[in-house]
């Protein structure tokens, strides 16, 4: 049983590896990430469901589109195996021990993925455009804050100050509207994801967070100063919500398994 859990859920974070390259593909560009028909960017043919298999169909293709033959660029695979990779270690990091006596952690698990999927989105776009997207970062604020209601009605837990964390990030949010053709723009979206990361993680969380991703940024500036001409070039966003994740999946961890 819990082999084939397991697998289920390594598999599930293919799914989500795949979803993410549409994501960061289309959103940029204002096109439907829901309903719209997944097609081959290069010669737009609508792709079958045979193409659409996380890994299988990358491996079966050979790395190619089965219409046009362009080939596909191997970071989509892998980051279908990377997905999958942290969605079983994030599952594992839970300490689940029955899927059915553990309904508190599977419900964490669930909002845990939404928080995956919104950071991951946003250092997907970020690292290819050098843009936070706003919209990204308020499906993440309501994901986050229907869970701290949930913690609120269900467990009778009081999450005032989660409260007012998000209140000032709508806040931010609407500046984030007003001066989104502007060059502050970046600054004020960098500072609504800091705020994002304080309001699930806390204040000690997110300075180590914002450390250790300006540590990291200098490093793969030093030795990508091909691509970047100065530091502030290299998206700092991708890199902060890289180790939040990263940072999520130690924290359940420690508690879970009381290292």
């Amino acid at each position: 049983m819990d082999l084939f859990l397991n697998c289920m859920i390594f598999i599930m974070g293919t799914f989500f590896g795949s979803f993410f390259t549409l994501a960061v593909y289309r959103i940029p560009l204002r096109k439907d990430i829901t309903h719209e028909h997944s097609f081959c960017p290069s010669c737009n043919h609508k792709l079958g469901i045979l193409d659409l298999i996380p890994i299988f169909s990358y491996l079966f293709l050979k790395g190619k589109c089965r219409y046009c033959k362009e080939k596909v660029r191997i970071r989509y695979l892998a980051l279908e195996v990377l997905s999958g990779i942290v969605f079983l270690v994030a599952y594992q990091s839970f300490h689940i021990q029955n899927i059915i006596f553990d309904l508190a952690k599977m419900i964490y698990f669930v909002f845990f993925v939404m928080m995956y999927v919104t950071l991951v989105i946003i250092a997907g776009i970020d690292k290819e455009y050098k843009k936070i997207n706003s919209s990204v970062l308020l499906f993440g604020a309501i994901c986050q804050m229907l869970y701290i209601l949930y913690l609120y009605v269900i467990e009778d837990t009081s999450r005032y100050r989660y409260s007012i964390y998000f209140a000032i990030f709508v806040l931010l949010f609407i500046i984030n509207i007003i001066l989104q053709k502007r060059k502050e723009s970046y600054f004020f979206k960098l500072f609504t994801l800091c705020l994002y990361v304080q309001a699930v993680f806390g204040v000690r969380a997110t300075i180590v967070i914002l450390l250790l991703s300006m540590l990291i940024r200098r490093i793969y500036y030093v030795f990508r100063k091909e691509k970047y001409r100065k530091i502030s070039d290299v998206p700092a966003g991708f890199f902060i919500a890289i180790l939040t994740v990263t940072y999520a999946i130690a924290k359940n961890f420690v508690e879970f398994y009381n290292i």
